[in-house]
């Protein structure tokens, strides 16, 4: 062999679950591997969030072990919808720790993936199906066809520039010819995989000219005489660019032919499978190429979705071709793989729809009966896992928040009179459903109907009445000058006002982050106000796209405006009055001397403050953990204990003359200098340590502001303070008298500096003990935190940032008010949390510690560093003459509130991207309102800030609510956080070197009910924070009747599982039976699917609740 992987330790892998999870592992290698009426293929449908990526690596690592002694080789293939679910799981899935698993985003790469396919012991492979088996209908990637371009030089001994040419597809010569050079560099190709290709031509050859048909090489020829020069595009004529897109085509899928016929799957894991499920029973080339793989005589396929066929549909689904009856059947028929088996359980379905429709004619032990066969008969096949299994009440945390004060005002129903009148103008039906969901739709509607309409009108005769409607019309448009003068904007619409009073009007604006669930002292300042401290973030959901629109934008206005007109007498909206508003957290240099040492300060990691001066160690030495210490007083203590330090640090230096501010940078190095000289020093002596603290990009120095390059004032600043470690600071930087609040600044350092704290956090999160670190690990830890810390400065160099901090205090140095910021909203245990919470969600778990200390202080950095995005909305002037016309006005900038998918960033310079956007929202900071469509409603997770789900619109689908609730209804959610915090946090934590946050799960674990699975208390832990749903409704509307609706439907619909007409199913259910029967009758009658529990799975639970509770 030419790699001899480790065989995975599976009990350590199956340590690293939770016990439901194991339970679900034990049973699909049963019936995989083990059971002699086992399937060959099987589906995991547990509830979204539940881990399923997770139970997969338990399987691989057993299915693995069971086949290491078997068989010489084995495979195993991962194929996902795209690549970044692939880079994101590939750790998670990864059971050996080694680098054998391989990504291959298309597998006619796999040829430069891998390396001696066919001798090596393990192979793990991944790839993307929507690439790998539909190739004909595209060119594919450059990559692909310059590979195909060595192989063919190989098996066909190609030369010249027409093969390029023919190749190239429409990417520009040059740059094809230079990726084809730069490709034979890069890249090993797998000698075998290119002998097999080569075979496989010959063979594809021979057999069209023994049928008489063209063969490859000629066609090839062919167009290497039409190619002979160089031409693009147009250039070509219509019929060569299509012989040359079917070659190419056919080279492809050949490629991938081969590739998939070199593997000899053992294991096949098809994650998000409903995603490209056409593949599984389709008809064309595409799902033949993929069936062939599926059907390899040793392969057994697990299928991961929570999702796998339409859960229930209504008439008017129906009426547009979904399905759930014939999606469930196709799904149950791919995995029994057997039509007799499949045709016996559809008349096994229409039995148990039988006894549904006689239910209330006497018992329940037929029903029963049939419906635990149709168990017995899936779980052959199938299993699934239900958060709500373990709440008593089957509610899973969810509270309903009315929303009391929603009411219409009646500038808002003269405005829908004034929308309706324009809408007739230009022939549109009633505008009631778009009115009742956002105000200003004319300014915020985007390919819409009535929009293109209203443009298609600017140029008619319709243009003058449609003026005269607007111009009668109040609220129906924005007005520039009004953005542009930060002037007041109704919200002219009931939901909307509804939510400003749910955020902004509660004064979330002044935070910059959302307070931690476990403090270690009373918050302050602005954190302090009444109703904060639990405030969680809001994900919104609606039916149109102009909705998050509007939203994002008048909610981020609206605070934006709060801010600077609450700071500043009359502010300007431009962008010239935005330049003028220079970041006060600076680097520069002003008459040779250097102006930004004290913002060095705050962004240096001392490893003495950190270690010595924790404030969690100030709540773990409070008795009466219930009445917390508030920020004076832990700030007094902590001063106290460095007074000494202090002191004798201070000890012959001047005691008269003035004070010298230098002490405020100079003094946590000197601290730290003199407590481990060899550790500083070893961190000041990092080549090109400038650029490793701060992060530094090329994008960065682009926004250098100023004709000084403040990168370079930047590493004049650190060689300043270096000169300080190295004891050769110039004379005329020589520290004069220390201030006389020296100690008291460096208090707040160690309680609230974003170095410091982003130093212990990284500390606790990646389990380092103080006295576990190595020089690699001490310079990780320190290179994050300062990163952290840098990232923290741009935050506080915004606009609003400034105008918010500068408000609360105006005469103190700035660096010094955002040190008291910090420390108000104890930034200290908001890092704890967050990078608890990024450690897993990272699949960091097992991972070396400079690994994730690298990764956790990246993913912090981007979460802290979202860009401003900007939203522009369409300004219409309506004159008083007629005139009807487009024009000019400010962009909205979004940040508190933003929509989920792409955005222009404020400078125009870049995108937002929606992956960054989830990032954000998924962190303490902005944005703090997330508002979507259904696009943000399957295979997304925002649930480590958010436990309030707010139904804009409401969907028809019942099992809609649930999906979108279970966005936020996750593993380690915020509301678990806020009811474990409340009930471990104070006897539940036994040391503050270690992450708390771990060891709180662990206490909790301990004291769970007997009988209670790992869903409690990482999915479930009922308290006083719930799974919100907000429902802003009219009164008297009909969404308050159809709530009604979903919410009786959703107690039922999973009775009528797997069944014809589900909807005429629930309506006579809900009909016979009085709403006080339905829960104990749905309780007795659902289907479970959940697996059933190995003999020793109590022994397990024992064993692995004696460890760690991560997952």
């Amino acid at each position: 062999m030419s790699s001899t992987p480790t065989r995975p330790n599976v009990d350590a892998v199956l340590r690293g679950l939770k016990d439901f999870q194991r339970d679900t592992v034990e049973y699909v290698y049963q019936r995989l591997f083990l059971d002699a009426d086992g399937q060959r293929r099987f589906l995991i449908a547990d509830e979204v969030g539940l881990g399923k990526t997770l139970v997969a690596r338990g399987l691989i690592a057993k299915a693995i072990d069971h086949l290491w002694d078997k068989v010489e080789r084995i495979d195993v293939i991962y194929i996902c919808s795209n690549a970044g679910i692939a880079r994101q799981n590939i750790n998670r899935l990864n059971v050996t720790g080694e680098g054998n698993f391989e990504i291959a985003s298309r597998i006619t790469l796999l040829p430069v993936t891998i390396r001696d396919l066919k001798h090596r012991k393990l192979n793990f492979i991944s790839f993307t199906p929507g690439t790998s088996f539909d190739l004909k209908s595209s060119l594919g990637q450059m990559d692909e066809r310059a590979l195909i371009y060595w192989l063919l030089t190989r098996a066909w001994k190609i030369r010249g520039k027409a093969p390029l040419n023919v190749l190239q597809g429409n990417a520009e010569p040059d740059n094809f010819r230079w990726r084809v050079q730069r490709f034979e560099l890069e890249h090993e190709i797998d000698e075998s995989l290119a002998n097999e290709f080569a075979r496989s031509l010959k063979l594809h050859d021979d057999s069209a000219a023994k049928e008489g048909r063209e063969t490859l090489r000629s066609r090839f020829d062919k167009l290497c005489e039409q190619f002979g020069r160089i031409r693009q595009g147009k250039n070509i004529p219509w019929e060569e660019r299509c012989a040359r897109l079917e070659l190419v085509g056919e080279l492809r899928e050949l490629l991938a032919t081969t590739c998939l016929t070199a593997l000899e799957p053992d294991l096949v894991i098809l994650d998000e499978f409903q995603r490209f499920r056409h593949l599984l029973d389709g008809t064309d080339q595409a799902s033949g190429l993929a069936r062939d793989f599926f059907e390899h005589p040793e392969v057994r396929l697990l299928l991961l979705s929570a999702t796998p066929y339409k859960m229930l549909t209504l008439q008017s689904e129906r009426d547009d071709g979904e399905d759930h009856y014939e999606d469930f059947l196709r799904t149950v028929k791919f995995l029994q793989n057997d039509a007799p088996t499949t045709e016996r359980f559809k008349l096994l379905l229409a039995e148990y729809r039988r006894e549904l429709l006689r239910l209330g004619n006497g018992g329940t032990d037929e029903l029963r009966r049939i419906g635990r066969l149709v168990e017995d008969n899936l779980r052959r096949v199938m299993s699934r896992t239900e958060r709500l299994a373990a709440s008593e009440d089957r509610n899973g945390m969810l509270q309903v928040v009315p929303c009391e004060n929603l009411h219409l005002d009646p500038a808002e129903v003269e405005t829908y009179l004034h929308l309706q009148k324009v809408a007739r103008l230009l022939e549109q039906s009633d505008v009631l459903e778009y009115w009742k969901s956002a105000p200003y739709l004319l300014n915020f509607m985007d390919q819409y109907e009535i929009k293109d309409a209203f443009h298609d009108a600017l140029e008619s005769e319709l243009a003058r009445p449609l003026a005269n409607a607007l111009q009668s019309g109040e609220g129906l448009l924005l007005q520039p000058e009004q953005v542009e003068a930060y002037g007041p904007i109704a919200p002219l619409n009931a939901r909307l006002r509804q939510l400003q009073a749910d955020t902004i009007e509660r004064g979330v604006w002044k935070l910059l982050w959302i307070p931690p669930a476990l403090p270690y002292y009373k918050l302050g300042g602005p954190f302090s106000e009444t109703g904060l401290q639990n405030f969680t973030k809001r994900l919104i959901f609606s039916s149109w796209r102009v909705v998050p629109r509007a939203i994002a934008s008048l909610l981020s206005y609206e605070v934006e405006r709060r801010i600077h007109t609450a700071f500043e007498s009359r502010p300007q909206n431009t962008q010239e009055a935005r330049k003028r508003r220079r970041p006060l957290l600076r680097f520069a240099k002003s008459a040779g001397r250097l102006t930004g040492m004290p913002v060095l300060g705050l962004f240096y990691p001392s490893a003495f403050l950190a270690r010595q001066f924790d404030p969690l160690l100030e709540f773990l030495d409070v008795a009466d953990k219930t009445t917390p210490l508030d920020v004076p007083t832990v700030l007094e203590r902590i001063r106290a204990k460095l007074d000494p330090h202090v002191q004798a640090l201070c000890d012959g230096y001047p005691t008269s003359g003035l004070e010298d501010e230098a002490w405020y940078w100079a003094a946590p190095i000197m601290l730290d200098l003199k407590d481990d000289l060899d550790e500083a020093k070893s961190w000041w002596q990092q080549p090109d340590l400038a650029s490793i603290w701060s992060g530094s990009t090329e994008e960065d120095a682009d926004e250098a502001e100023g004709e000084e390059n403040e990168n370079t004032a930047w590493t004049e600043h650190v060689a300043m303070a270096r000169s300080l470690v190295e004891n050769q600071l110039p004379l005329d930087h020589k520290l004069g008298r220390p201030p006389t609040d020296l100690s008291r600044v460096l208090a707040l350092l160690a309680m609230g500096g974003p170095a410091i704290s982003a130093l212990r956090s990284l500390r606790r999160s990646s389990c380092i003990g103080h006295n576990q670190e190595s020089r690699d690990v001490d310079l990780a830890l320190r290179n994050g935190a300062g990163q952290v810390a840098w990232a923290f400065g741009r935050l506080f160099n915004l606009p609003e940032a400034m105008m918010i901090l500068r408000g609360i205090n105006r005469e103190e140095p700035y660096w010094l008010r955002a040190l008291e910021y910090c420390t108000d909203g104890c930034l200290q245990a908001v890092l704890d949390e967050y990078q608890h919470v990024l450690r897993e969600s990272l699949g960091l778990l097992d991972k070396p510690a400079t690994d994730t200390i690298g990764a956790i202080a990246e993913a912090t950095v981007e979460a802290i560093s979202l860009r401003t995005a900007s939203l522009s909305p369409d300004y219409i002037r309506a004159g008083s003459n007629g005139v009807l016309a487009n024009r000019e006005g400010p962009g909205m900038r979004i940040h508190f509130a933003v929509r989920f998918g792409d955005e222009k960033s404020d400078e125009e310079k870049s995108l937002v991207r929606s992956g960054q956007v989830r990032t954000a929202f998924n962190s303490p900071f902005w944005p703090f309102v997330l508002a979507t469509t259904s696009v943000g409603q399957e295979g997304l997770d925002f649930h480590t800030y958010c436990h309030a789900v707010v139904h804009w619109n409401l969907p028809s689908n019942p099992v809609d609510l649930e999906q979108r609730e279970g966005r936020v209804h996750r593993y380690k959610g915020h509301a678990v956080r806020k009811n474990l915090a409340a009930r471990h946090g104070q006897t539940g934590i036994s040391s503050s070197a270690n992450d708390h946050w771990e060891q709180m799960f662990l206490d909790a674990l301990s004291k769970r009910p007997a009988g209670a699975t790992h869903l409690t208390p990482f999915w479930i832990y009922p308290g006083d924070a719930k799974i919100e749903r907000h429902v802003p409704a009219l009164p008297l509307s009909r969404d308050q009747n159809r709530l009604e609706i979903l919410r009786k439907s959703l107690a039922v619909y999973r009775m009528v599982f797997g069944q014809i007409r589900q909807d005429d199913l629930i309506a006579f259910l809900l009909a016979r039976f009085p709403e006080s029967d339905i829960a104990s009758i749905a309780k007795e009658l659902r289907i479970d699917l959940s697996p059933p529990k190995p003999a020793s799975t109590e022994q397990v639970r024992e064993k692995h609740d004696a460890g760690s509770p991560s997952v």
